[in-house]
């Protein structure tokens, strides 16, 4: 039987998730796979669907303004009807709870992937629950991390449908602007220490608390950029003006393929209160930046003091230590990156975790009558 899987986003313009369904569908199509995605898609979402379509990767759009449900539905259950897709994959809060509706409304099996729980305020915790209601129901789930599994397990999810399954990154074949040419990109001085913060500015990925670590660091010759969009720019903008770092602090707004700009910084510092296994930072060990984050989520996993700085969450004055730590023994940072960007090469390459995608397809096929 020829595999034929659809994947289901609802995308943002730009994300970890949507990284990684960008890199395994396309990954996947290379490998002869019939593929295609399937987006709940808004006016924001156009970024992301244009890199599905550079990529070679079809794409259905269901437009669901206000988010109508059982559009979302029909809209999907058509899709796999005209796709004639035997497995869907799903991404999501949104997509999961869906996605489990219209697989089983069609008999095809269902998968999943977690890629982390945001927090946050009680509609995001409502989210959360009525999508752990919906990964019970998918015939597998993988979590992008081992912590990630062992809270699916404890929430309810059966241990033999799950799957611990870390991301992977390939870059494309393309040269990365060196320094220089990435700060012109960013409109940032040629000259002088910059460190750089990547993702939604959201309380999940902790913004404010970089900028906290910032201020800890001391360091008056120091720019740190914010490169992403999301609900708390306003009130960090705010907090900047008040500290009176303006013009110390920059925000560039939403970048698509803002790995092509790591060079630009001297530290990529990820500050997050939780995370799955962060494509930022396997951004970052390709583009050789020295990393400083917080040790959440699957980030241990990834990295150890050998590779990066690693700091409990919440405490930004230990932050901003790493911060000044990299700063100031380049040497010592150079050394650390390239031994981050050597375990990239030999644990996260993109080849055998897609070939554990295709093992998970065709084993759940198998098993449909």
């Amino acid at each position: 039987m020829t595999l034929s899987a659809l994947h289901l986003i609802a995308p943002g313009p730009v994300g970890g998730a949507e990284s990684a369904v960008l890199a395994l569908t396309a990954g996947l199509r290379e490998l002869g796979i019939e593929i295609a995605v399937v987006a709940l898609a808004d006016h924001s979402s156009g970024p992301f669907l244009e890199r599905l379509s550079d990529a070679g990767v079809p794409v259905d759009v269901v437009r669901s303004p206000g988010r109508h449900y059982l559009r979302d539905l029909r809209g999907v259950r058509a899709a796999i009807r005209s796709r004639h897709a035997n497995v869907l994959h799903t991404h999501g809060y949104r997509a999961d709870i869906i996605g489990m509706l219209a697989a089983h409304g069609e008999g095809v099996p269902s998968v999943a992937t977690a890629h982390g729980f945001t927090g946050g305020g009680w509609k995001n915790r409502l989210n959360q629950r009525l999508q752990v209601a919906a990964l019970r129901r998918h015939e597998a789930v993988i979590a992008v991390s081992s912590l990630l599994a062992d809270e699916l397990r404890s929430r309810g999810v059966g241990a033999d449908r799950l799957l611990t399954l870390r991301n992977a990154w390939g870059p494309p074949a393309t040269v990365l602007p060196d320094r220089q040419a990435a700060r012109a990109q960013l409109g940032l001085p040629a000259a002088g220490p910059m460190i750089g913060w990547v993702g939604r500015l959201a309380w999940v990925k902790a913004p404010d608390m970089a900028l906290e670590a910032f201020v800890a660091a001391g360091r008056g010759d120091a720019i740190l950029s914010f490169v992403g969009e999301g609900p708390d720019r306003a009130s960090l903008e705010a907090s900047v003006e008040r500290l009176g770092l303006t013009g110390r602090v920059r925000f560039h707004g939403m970048l698509p393929d803002a790995w092509r700009i790591l060079k630009a910084f001297d530290v990529l510092l990820l500050s997050s209160r939780s995370e799955g296994t962060p494509m930022i930072l396997l951004e970052a060990m390709h583009a050789g930046v020295p990393i400083v984050t917080t040790a959440v989520g699957g980030v241990p996993a990834m990295l150890d003091e050998r590779s990066a700085h690693l700091v409990p969450s919440g405490d930004p004055a230990r932050l901003g230590t790493a911060i000044n730590d990299v700063l100031q023994d380049p040497g010592t940072s150079a050394a650390r990156a390239a031994v981050a960007r050597a375990r990239l090469d030999s644990d996260f390459a993109p080849g055998a975790w897609i070939a554990r995608h295709i093992e998970l397809y065709r084993r759940l096929v198998a098993r449909t009558p």
